[in-house]
């Protein structure tokens, strides 16, 4: 009152108002300071779930991450995770070791990858992420990767693993037709699914691919695609989900991925890369494949299993041999095949990645 009786109602008002803008000023710096990694691994990493698909006797037949984003039990992942032949029931485990029946499927996007769970939990309170605006994403800042790459493969537990660096990039993915964040924060098999926060333990990201090849080259779906599945809608039985799409206006002969195939293959478990070649047939849903592989251990095999057409040029496929024990599974999507396999003999365990184009 005495500044305002000494310099007036107009000086009054400014003086007012410069102090609140500095005010502002300062109240949003100190929220948005950016918090260091044990402070957001602490806030972060008990909402990041380690989810296992299970077929109709209860055995394993996959494993990827997922985050909770609301106190129902609402868990984003990737539709790679859920979509597995054969899966007819799926759990949830979180850090403090509790574990979670799924539920149902909420919503799911073929073409993006992602899926929204439901998991069966009465009167439980879940902890949600919260998730940030797309456009507040940046080049160069910092991004932690929370999931659980090969989780229960590996001989100790690999659940929430925390791993840091920094979004190198946002690119155009034309095969899934979006945006996505190339970033530095390395991630492995098994972390398909998790949350990629940034400095104020907002989750920009959901985990999905590794570029192998190459040096540390991972992506991340930006959240901004995750955001349209989150309205309540049908829930659905992971049975449903993965029920191949029939269409008797078209021939399976047609329209299969039937060819040669070419590419690269990388171990995730010892560091090696190779050149692949597959050539494929599919009949019916039945596929038969001859592999051709440089730099590793298996030179030569010959696979059979399963295709499922998904969507329009969307097939997912599962292929074994017994000698080699190889299992492949991958997504075929136009032209190029994406997946993973895994190798054993005797003591001896592989695990990675293959990425292939057709010729």
């Amino acid at each position: 009152m005495r500044i305002c009786a000494h310099v007036g109602l107009a000086m009054c008002m400014a003086i007012l108002r410069a102090c609140s803008f500095a005010s502002v000023i300062a109240t949003t710096a100190i929220a948005q300071s950016p918090k260091d990694v044990p402070t957001i691994a602490r806030e972060t990493s008990s909402s990041v779930v380690r989810v296992v698909t299970r077929d109709q006797n209860g055995a394993e037949l996959g494993s990827g991450s997922g985050f909770v984003v609301s106190s129902d039990g609402k868990v984003v992942t990737n539709y790679h995770v859920v979509h597995v032949s054969g899966a007819v029931q799926a759990e949830a485990r979180l850090t403090d070791g509790a574990s979670y029946q799924v539920q149902g499927v909420l919503a799911t996007d073929a073409d993006k990858d992602l899926a929204v769970l439901k998991l069966q939990a009465v009167g439980k309170e879940f902890r949600p992420l919260h998730l940030a605006f797309t456009q507040q994403v940046q080049i160069g800042e910092h991004v932690i990767a929370i999931g659980s790459p090969l989780a229960g493969l590996a001989p100790v537990s690999t659940e929430a693993t925390v791993s840091d660096g920094i979004v190198s990039g946002i690119r155009d993915w034309p095969e899934h037709q979006m945006q996505v964040l190339q970033i530095t924060a390395p991630i492995s098999p098994g972390s398909s699914g998790g949350a990629l926060v940034n400095s104020n333990s907002d989750v920009i990201g959901v985990t999905f691919a590794q570029m192998v090849g190459g040096q540390n080259l991972n992506f991340a779906i930006p959240i901004a695609y995750v955001r349209s599945l989150l309205t309540e809608g049908e829930l659905k039985s992971l049975v449903s989900v993965n029920i191949p799409i029939r269409d008797d206006h078209l021939k399976i002969e047609e329209i299969a991925p039937t060819g040669s195939y070419t590419g690269v293959w990388q171990s995730s478990q010892y560091g090696v890369s190779g050149a692949a070649q597959m050539t494929i047939n599919i009949q019916e849903g039945i596929a038969r494949a001859d592999i051709f592989l440089t730099g590793g251990e298996v030179t030569s095999a010959t696979l059979s299993g399963t295709a499922h057409r998904n969507g329009e040029n969307i097939w997912t496929m599962d292929l074994a041999s017994k000698k080699p024990k190889l299992r492949v599974r991958g997504i075929f999507r136009g032209n190029s095949f994406v997946g993973d396999y895994t190798y054993a003999r005797f003591l001896m365990f592989d695990q990675g990645q293959w990425v292939l184009k057709k010729e």
